[in-house]
């Protein structure tokens, strides 16, 4: 979470800040998508990669028959023509990964007929694997009624990740979120979603509305991201916008704050793109109503962007026989210099808390204590923090243990 929205990150209800049509256009195989991986999709799935196995293991501990339900809604062909991951089968990859202790259940939802055929032979060659797979052909949402009922009483895990526009809001905070998804006697059922919130759509559509020129459909695409942002206030905020940048920034978080106001959750919002200087391809917004969502989501975007900045990462110079010197791979300084920046921004935030609100509990107060360096840092920056303060005299705290349960004291 962070405390102040207009920020460089986002703010806290709790919010957290780190295709291209609407309608009826459907993407399949021949798509360039599906040919290999982009950048931007190596941050959302190794976001899934280092979430699944972590959430499953945690909720499906007190999950009847630790069972967990996790769908799919937008799912594809499973793979990329390569041969690499996509998410499907990824998380069956996750699956596997727990099956001797926990039981992830995968739903996987295809509206493509192309796609759905290529996706049913991955999902085959997990069930041969027994693992509990189906793939359903269609649009999530005539599938939504099946998987809340198949998910009754159990964790469930949502990924929703269109090409374009995704469910209705109406469907994601009454239905996935809805009374079919109860408090029960140790309080929510666990429900999380993760969503390709789609920045190239906003820009698209938002600019019908500043367009002079005649353009096909214009009302039934403006009502389409209408249906998808609960209501019309979208179309205010793109007005308002100084440009394109600002009105993507403003409407993201203000979708995400309205789910959280209707359905009690907390939200982290993560701006994704191919490269750094690019504008973000869509935001990855993730949904939770428990404190340890947030930690477990933060830490996997944590190493996710990791990941992505060594994709994005030039190739290391080649060996010259003939140099005197050898031309540097800058990556790793970069790096460590980068961590460095975290670890002093998060001793400073802890330094400040300490001296305005006396001792306390680093689960407290996730996003005060990471500040600026949330979208970046995870456990172990803050541990070595911690750690470093001590050494330094500053805190009574010497860092071991969990990270999360350590107590911070002046120093004694």
């Amino acid at each position: 979470m962070v405390d102040d929205l207009d920020g460089a990150q986002g703010a806290d209800l709790g919010l957290s800040f780190g295709g291209e049509s609407a309608g009826e256009q459907e993407t399949d195989s021949a798509s360039p998508f599906f040919v290999s991986k982009k950048a931007a999709a190596v941050l959302k799935h190794e976001i899934l990669r280092q979430y699944v196995v972590p959430f499953v293991s945690k909720v499906g501990s007190t999950s009847p028959d630790a069972r967990v339900v996790y769908l799919d809604g937008y799912a594809g062909p499973g793979t990329y023509a390569d041969g690499t991951h996509a998410s499907p089968s990824l998380v069956l990859e996750s699956a596997a990964t727990v099956s001797q202790f926990r039981k992830l259940e995968c739903v996987f939802v295809e509206r493509s007929r192309k796609d759905f055929e290529r996706l049913g032979t991955v999902v085959k060659a997990a069930q041969a694997r027994g693992i509990n797979a189906e793939a359903r052909y269609g649009r999530v949402q005539n599938h939504l009624d099946y998987v809340l009922e198949r998910a009754r009483g159990v964790p469930l895990l949502a990924f929703l990740d269109p090409f374009g526009l995704g469910i209705p809001f109406d469907d994601l905070v009454g239905k996935i979120f809805g009374p079919d998804r109860p408090q029960n006697s140790q309080g929510w059922i666990a429900t999380e979603v993760l969503l390709n919130f789609s920045a190239n759509a906003v820009r698209r559509i938002g600019g019908l509305l500043t367009t002079t020129k005649p353009v096909a459909n214009r009302d039934a695409t403006l009502n389409a991201l209408d249906l998808a942002c609960g209501g019309t206030w979208w179309r205010q905020e793109f007005v308002a916008s100084s440009d394109n940048a600002e009105a993507v920034q403003r409407i993201s978080f203000g979708f995400a704050r309205r789910v959280c106001a209707a359905t009690n959750a907390r939200a982290w919002v993560v701006a994704v793109r191919n490269r750094s200087h690019h504008q973000p391809v869509y935001h990855l917004v993730f949904f939770t109503r428990h404190s340890d969502g947030i930690w477990l989501f933060g830490e996997a975007n944590s190493l996710a962007q990791e990941k992505w900045r060594a994709f994005c990462a030039p190739p290391p110079p080649p060996k010259d026989e003939n140099a005197l010197f050898d031309i540097p791979d800058t990556f790793e300084a970069e790096e460590a210099a980068r961590k460095r920046r975290w670890i002093d921004e998060i001793k400073g935030n802890i330094l400040n808390l300490l001296a305005t609100r006396g001792a306390f509990v680093i689960k407290d107060h996730h996003t005060a204590v990471l500040g600026s360096a949330i979208d970046g840092a995870r456990k172990t920056h803050i541990k070595s923090a911690v750690k470093e303060l001590y050494s330094e005299r500053k805190t009574g705290c010497n860092g071991v243990g969990d990270v999360e349960t350590l107590r911070i004291t002046p120093p004694s």
